[in-house]
């Protein structure tokens, strides 16, 4: 075996890549080389990757009251589906009393300035006030009117509807409780608050996932990164997704990369839960080849493709691998067959050339 395996002639055109093999269809038949056609593929698929589901920051919804309260009713459940504009809670605050009372007051403040600049307007226009008093006059309408602008906007940013701002408007009464509503439709994920609990201002009383764009985000290693591009599909259980950002900061203890896809329809995915991932990509002039077919010498793998006179030996780039199988890219076409098996022997005879 070895002197057949010296014997065989070895055309170099230069290291290892574009060599030829002379060997006849004999001594391939005494070595135990058996060929097979390449598979040309168009798309591959990378080893499952462990991906969380992710949401926008913007659709994590904290209900919370920007001023002290008392929890008078709850309506909802954790993990309740509602809609925008359903009720939440009910609270009830004192602060909230006065911040009324000031916003009524500044009304009816408001008003009598505005009925009092217009009547010295009337009389500066008739001689009978100055112009300097027509001016102070005029200045304590802006001063009220800038009044009644800044209590509204408190009370709207304590959760006061417009609806309720124009009661207090034309009822000048206040309005003893006040109802939280949902701003978007989405989930309730979080309640933290008992019916009777007092509440400081700013305490997260509630916590809603809104409806909205999900993402999956996983870990890829930076060699299989290389070949994911943006538009890459994904498929995790019963979702697909697509690739909408690849990160450009390696984990350093895990040599990984962040990528983030958009899941196509992510009715009843859950937030935070961990999926494999697989990567689909779309590839021109790959093949697909068993394991036995490819050699690796010097830190680079090759093939053997059969030719008239023996085999030519082509440098491949392995794009991705099976159980069994490898997806390279290469100078291949259709037809073309390879080595599968004893190409040890094959190996050998570019090594003995190269000595």
């Amino acid at each position: 075996m070895i002197k057949k395996i010296i014997s065989l002639t070895l055309i170099t055109v230069s290291l290892y890549a574009a060599q030829t093999i002379k060997i006849t269809a004999e001594q391939q038949s005494d070595l135990g080389v058996k060929t097979q056609k390449v598979t040309m593929v168009d798309s591959i698929s990378f080893t499952p990757y462990n991906g969380r589901v992710v949401m926008d920051k913007k659709d994590v919804i904290s209900v919370s009251s920007n001023i002290e309260s008392i929890v008078k009713e709850i309506y909802v459940s954790e993990f309740e589906q509602v809609k925008k504009g359903q009720k939440l809670l009910t609270l009830k605050s004192n602060a909230l009393l006065s911040l009324q009372r000031d916003y009524i007051e500044s009304i009816i403040e408001s008003q009598s300035a505005s009925e009092n600049y217009a009547r010295d307007l009337k009389l500066e226009s008739d001689g009978i006030i100055s112009t300097k008093k027509l001016l102070a006059s005029k200045k304590l309408k802006s001063s009220s009117a800038l009044r009644v602008t800044l209590n509204e906007n408190q009370l709207a940013t304590n959760g006061f509807s417009p609806r309720m701002l124009k009661k207090l408007r034309d009822t000048h009464r206040v309005i003893l409780e006040q109802d939280v509503r949902a701003t978007k439709d989405g989930v309730v994920y979080k309640i933290d608050v008992n019916v009777g609990e007092y509440v400081q201002s700013d305490r997260m009383m509630m916590g809603i996932y809104a409806d909205g764009k999900r993402f999956i985000e996983l870990s890829v290693p930076v060699k299989i990164v290389e070949e994911v591009s943006i538009g890459d599909r994904c498929t995790f259980s019963k979702y697909t997704a697509k690739v909408i950002a690849i990160g450009n900061v390696v984990n350093e203890s895990s040599q990984s990369v962040q990528v983030r896809a958009e899941i196509d329809s992510a009715e009843g995915v859950m937030i935070n839960r961990v999926y494999g991932v697989k990567i689909h990509k779309g590839v021109d002039g790959a093949v697909k080849i068993k394991k036995g077919a490819l050699v690796f010498q010097e830190n680079s793998s090759y093939v053997f493709k059969q030719v008239d006179s023996g085999f030519d030996v082509v440098s491949v780039k392995i794009i991705s691998e099976g159980p069994s199988c490898y997806i390279v890219k290469a100078e291949l076409n259709v037809g073309d067959k390879l080595a599968v098996t004893s190409t040890a022997a094959l190996l050998s005879a570019m090594d003995s050339e190269d000595e």
